[in-house]
């Protein structure tokens, strides 16, 4: 029986007992109900420097989305195919926020946007697991377009959602019954695009498109700066691209954003290969980092340098656990 208003009301104690008493999640972990049906609560899975490793992305992107997510981008990762990944970058993208940024899992069907009362808009990242009609626990409808209300006031959000590219993204947002205003999309920084395909080692998901929104006569334009033509293929970056989102949607200077822009990707390429490997390792030393001196050389390279630099090599292992890769 699909989904809809009628099943609601009998459905609200299992959206509850999944997420658990309202408002009391822990800040830095999401509920059981974050990983969709399968209810997996963990804080193992994969990390930025994984996916690189596993050439779900290369360092250049990787850089450019940890920058975007230290500057509180409002991010939505999309893929057309079930599985491919949308949770498992969120997730990793979400570890690289500010660590005074507080996080607010949304409870789906049952979340009463209380939060606008109890939590700080500047302090307060707030995270959807997926817009989608397919389970309670997604948000959907009128939710939907509360929330993207609340975004273009000035909240920021990272949320998956099933859809093939920024323009499929907000096509899909704008259509019946979602019928997100127009306007209210010019808040979205990044779309990020997952695909999926099968080998016979198993899945393989890589990010095929990394697009930031342009306001053109108030209406949200994707500009491309990265793209995969094929799976199997390199991930082209366009660094002057990523020179000027930085400027448009982060206001950095760009010769500011170019070298952070060369300093994040050689230090991506040399955590990969040094092998930190899982969430939990990479959040250690992204905080011993953050404790340190964060202007600190990076193979005799400091921050002086600029996204020119010619980076370490560090492309994924020969074909390395791709199985593994977390949907």
């Amino acid at each position: 029986m699909p989904w809809g208003p009628r099943a609601r009301p009998c459905m609200l104690p299992v959206v509850e007992r999944l997420w658990g008493p309202h408002g009391q999640e822990e800040p830095d972990h999401p509920p059981s109900a974050w990983w969709g049906r399968f209810g997996v609560r963990t804080d193992e899975g994969l990390s930025l420097v994984d996916l690189v490793r596993l050439g779900s992305l290369d360092a250049a992107t990787a850089a450019f989305l940890w920058l975007a997510m230290e500057q509180r981008a409002t991010v939505i990762v999309a893929a057309r195919e079930h599985g491919a990944g949308k949770t498992t970058l969120l997730t990793a993208l979400v570890d690289l926020l500010p660590p005074d940024i507080s996080r607010y899992y949304l409870h789906g069907w049952y979340e009463r946007f209380q939060f606008v009362a109890t939590h700080r808009m500047a302090d307060t990242f707030l995270l959807v697991n997926e817009i989608s009609d397919h389970l309670p626990i997604y948000l959907w409808g009128k939710g939907v377009r509360r929330l993207f209300a609340l975004v273009a006031e000035g909240w920021r959000l990272g949320a998956t959602v099933h859809a093939a590219g920024a323009e499929d993204v907000f096509a899909f947002l704008q259509r019946f019954p979602l019928e997100v205003p127009q306007d209210h999309l010019l808040a979205v920084d990044l779309v990020v695009t997952l695909g999926m395909g099968v080998t016979s080692q198993g899945p393989l998901r890589r990010v095929v498109r990394v697009e930031s929104i342009r306001r053109d006569a108030d209406e949200p334009v994707p500009r491309l700066l990265a793209v995969r033509e094929t799976l199997r293929s390199p991930l082209a970056v366009y660094p002057s691209a990523f020179l000027d989102a930085a400027a448009e949607r982060f206001s950095l200077p760009v010769d500011v954003a170019s070298r952070e822009l060369a300093w994040r990707q050689r230090r991506i390429a040399r955590w990969v290969a040094a092998g930190v490997t899982g969430r939990a390792a990479f959040k250690r030393v992204l905080q011993d980092l953050r404790r340190g001196n964060s202007t600190e050389a990076v193979d005799g390279l400091s921050r002086e340098s600029t996204i020119e630099e010619t980076p370490v090599d560090c492309q994924p292992r020969e074909r390395e656990r791709e199985i593994e890769e977390s949907g």
